[in-house]
């Protein structure tokens, strides 16, 4: 069964926690990404942005240059590297998030997992069986 670290990506874009909303918006476009881990100094994740969290805000110049710290969801769930496919599916559904922080056994970030790599991986798994029901 696959794992948090199969279907993770590494190469994670985050940002820092006192960046500006308007700092995460332009990251999030530039990198076309809907999930951002927010980094403290030390490069400890203290939270997780999305893109969901930016669009449910009020666009005003004050909005803008607020820190991320101001709008990022603190109560982060994350996963360690052999969390299984199954788990992340139950957490997302569950918590209805989109994405999990992989962390290392130094609690530092060693990846993500998107709902989109979970799905990818459901359908490489259901290409390789045959059809329950046939026509």
């Amino acid at each position: 069964m696959a794992t948090a670290m199969d279907l993770m990506t590494t190469k994670v874009v985050t940002i820092r926690q006192t960046a500006s909303v308007r700092e995460a918006l332009k990251t999030l476009d530039e990198f076309d990404v809907r999930h951002l881990p927010v980094l403290d100094e030390r490069q400890e994740l203290v939270g997780m942005l999305s893109d969901r969290d930016l669009l449910r805000l009020k666009r005003s110049q004050e909005v803008l240059s607020q820190p991320v710290s101001e709008v990022m969801s603190a109560d982060v769930l994350a996963v360690t590297p052999v969390t299984d496919v199954v788990e992340l599916i139950d957490l997302m559904a569950e918590n209805r998030i989109g994405a999990l922080p992989v962390l290392d056994n130094d609690s530092h970030l060693a990846g993500i997992v998107s709902y989109v790599d979970v799905l990818r991986e459901a359908g490489r798994v259901l290409s390789d069986h045959e059809p329950l029901v046939t026509s």
